[in-house]
């Protein structure tokens, strides 16, 4: 009788964690929730935002797809421009492209990534035509993404941090399809790294940034009054703007910051990615993006290369394979800093100044020939 009890027992502690267990996964693993140490023993919160951290954008496999001209903008002088599409997450998007009307295979690419534009009054080419038109009567092929939600794209994400997360990804999968696929309607049939810029400007500067701090490799880069200050402060910055003077963004970010490390979202962490060579233009009257932003982020990369200088040191007396192998990442980021007094977000007065240096930065480090 008490070998039949022992079995009865066990059996109803087997069939009850069975049923626990049972639970537990419809309840949390089924639909991709976890407990979290934020919050108390009964709630639950789901974590979709932690695929956009940059660590793990860095461990991230990005797609490459076909470039596609979907139709001719204008003729200019000197270049044509298109409209283009690709698929970056595997939806439509399409863009500027312009092409100068002579190339070769080893016509440099610029990549433009333009700041905020109101849905409302954005164009395909608002925020990047005039510099692109220079730089393209300038020899350089020139490739900007409308982003989701305008153009002829398809509709942004309806959750506000995926929206925004979500583009340097988009960025980074166009460059890929130019590494991969090339450029239609020219000879080139796959981008050199070695011949691809980046440009970014305000907003676009730090979606720049963010791409070369997750691609860790040396792409030189031109930044135009880039915002350039920590994640949230970046976004909480131009909130007082709306109709409730930010009350609601300021909602979303405290709902944010209760589940997630804000630090892991923040390009301002992750200055160890940089590589290369960037060139920063900032007008001193900018009141969208101030001057002190560029002050204090050039400030912080110049602790970021004592740092690096500090480990290069030690690394040298160890003489090690490891310090041949961690020399790429130790190299001090090159960057030259311009400003232009009484210039504002749009380098006004100043602009014509700006776009010559870019051109002759541009030339030289991806090597145009004239």
């Amino acid at each position: 009788m008490r070998v039949v009890g022992i079995f009865f027992i066990t059996a109803i502690v087997c069939l009850s964690l069975g049923y626990l267990l049972a639970w537990y996964r419809y309840q949390y693993l089924d639909k991709n929730l976890l407990p979290s140490p934020l919050v108390s023993d009964q709630q639950l919160v789901e974590y979709p935002y932690l695929v956009y951290t940059f660590n793990a954008l860095r461990e991230r496999q990005y797609q490459a797809t076909k470039i596609n001209i979907e139709s001719t903008m204008e003729i200019e002088d000197g270049y044509t421009s298109f409209i283009f599409s690709y698929a970056p997450l595997g939806k439509h998007m399409t863009g500027q492209l312009n092409i100068p009307n002579t190339v070769s295979a080893n016509t440099p690419v610029i990549v433009m990534v333009r700041g905020y534009v109101p849905p409302e009054i954005y164009a395909t080419g608002v925020g990047t035509k005039s510099g692109a038109g220079a730089f393209a009567k300038a020899g350089f092929i020139t490739i900007a993404p409308d982003f989701f939600g305008v153009g002829d794209s398809e509709p942004e994400p309806t959750d506000a941090w995926q929206a925004r997360f979500e583009k340097p990804i988009v960025v980074i999968e166009l460059i890929k399809s130019l590494e991969t696929y090339g450029v239609p309607q020219t000879p080139i049939t796959a981008v050199n790294q070695s011949k691809l810029g980046l440009w970014g400007h305000s907003n676009g500067g730090q979606i720049a940034l963010s791409v070369l701090e997750i691609l860790q490799q040396p792409i030189p880069t031109s930044l135009w009054a880039p915002v350039t200050v920590p994640f949230p402060y970046s976004v909480l910055f131009f909130s007082d703007e709306a109709d409730d003077e930010g009350k609601a963004m300021r909602i979303l970010v405290n709902q944010l910051e209760r589940d997630y490390d804000l630090s892991q979202f923040s390009l301002t962490r992750y200055l160890d990615g940089l590589r290369g060579l960037i060139v920063l233009h900032h007008g001193t009257a900018d009141e969208s993006a101030l001057i002190a932003w560029s002050d204090e982020f050039v400030a912080k990369i110049e602790k970021e290369d004592d740092r690096r200088a500090a480990i290069k040191k030690e690394y040298e007396q160890s003489a090690t394979q490891s310090a041949e192998a961690a020399e790429p990442a130790l190299q001090p980021i090159d960057i030259t800093f311009y400003k232009y007094p009484g210039a504002n977000h749009n380098l006004v007065p100043g602009w014509d100044t700006v776009v010559e240096r870019d051109i002759e930065f541009y030339g030289e480090k991806l090597g145009l020939k004239k």
